[in-house]
């Protein structure tokens, strides 16, 4: 896990545990990081500014409540010798921890799978779907466990495509879910779903004999593909570890998930490109709408980011420590 150098914890001080900020302090002592923990006090709705003529003074002391707590997270960990630095923003708080993303670098983003007053049905919240969606550098969301110790951890790979996008996107996958397995004693899993365009079509106007034909060829292909991936990592689709599955990756990866007792997912989620640059895939957001683990995602390094600096906040209207 040597690529992370700047990591950041984006966590909310009102949570009881808080297993972001250990595994943050472990792979920054890991890897010679600097670590920032930050909190972000909500925008008030209009209604409660109307409403309270003092909102800017309430909004003042939670902020300063929140930096004594960040403050308390953070004492543990300089105590181990790691560069940690604190600070609350102000605003919407996907938003924001992009933007702070934005200003000063950093290259992985942990936070809690769903918050405690999150709204939003399903194992991730709302914030932490918009990371994945919108946060340029790598999201690690992490299941609100008392320790993220990791038993089983699960990298997917897609090497039917040779675009430079893919490759990266699987050597990335690979690289970090290999060292975290490594670094957890956990359990390696490396799967690659595959499907026949068209099967059902196929098997409709074909008969038997020829659809097998079909699916025997397509299946030594994709099989070839993800062995060359493999082999130049000193692995193989022959490895027990590695597991290529017929059907659709929406339904496959959240199966096997569910059937072998994994607790992590690495994979990549950038699968085209819209209007303002790389979006999530269909099939990734299928897939994380289907599993209640922890996630570590990761985006091409060509992602662009649809929130911008446009609505910068100065650094001294925002509590800062370090």
């Amino acid at each position: 896990m040597k690529r992370f150098k700047n990591i950041l914890v984006a966590t909310d001080t009102q949570l009881d545990a808080h297993p972001i900020v250990d595994e943050a302090g472990e792979i920054a002592q890991h890897n010679g990081a600097s670590v920032k923990i930050v909190d972000v006090v909500p925008e008030f709705p209009w209604t409660v500014r109307l409403a309270m003529k003092d909102h800017e003074h309430v909004r003042d002391l939670m902020g300063r409540e929140k930096q004594e707590r960040l403050e308390a997270l953070a004492a543990p960990i300089r105590d181990k010798g790691i560069s940690v630095e604190t600070r609350v923003l102000q605003g919407k708080t996907s938003v924001e921890i992009i933007r702070e993303v934005l200003r000063h670098k950093h290259d992985l983003v942990f936070r809690v799978a769903k918050g405690k007053d999150s709204r939003r049905s399903g194992f991730f919240g709302t914030t932490g779907v918009r990371l994945l969606r919108e946060c340029p550098c790598a999201v690690w969301l992490v299941a609100p466990a008392p320790t993220p110790q990791y038993k089983h951890v699960l990298g997917c790979v897609d090497p039917s495509s040779d675009d430079e996008l893919n490759a990266e996107l699987n050597g990335k996958v690979y690289e970090l879910s290999s060292l975290i397995s490594q670094y957890h004693d956990a359990q390696l899993s490396i799967v690659h779903a595959w499907s026949i365009f068209g099967e059902q079509l196929l098997k409709n106007r074909m008969n038997p004999e020829e659809y097998e034909e079909i699916n025997k060829n397509n299946q030594k292909q994709i099989e070839s593909l993800l062995d060359k991936f493999l082999q130049t990592r000193g692995s193989s689709v022959r490895d027990e570890n590695v597991h290529m599955l017929k059907g659709e990756a929406h339904n496959i990866i959240p199966d096997f998930v569910s059937k072998n007792g994994v607790d992590l997912v690495v994979m990549g989620t950038v699968a085209r490109s819209g209007a303002t640059g790389m979006i999530i895939g269909n099939t990734a957001e299928r897939i994380l709408n289907s599993i209640e683990c922890s996630v570590l995602a990761f985006k091409p390094s060509t992602f662009v980011s649809p929130i911008t600096l446009g609505d910068y906040i100065n650094p001294t209207q925002e509590s800062s420590r370090s």
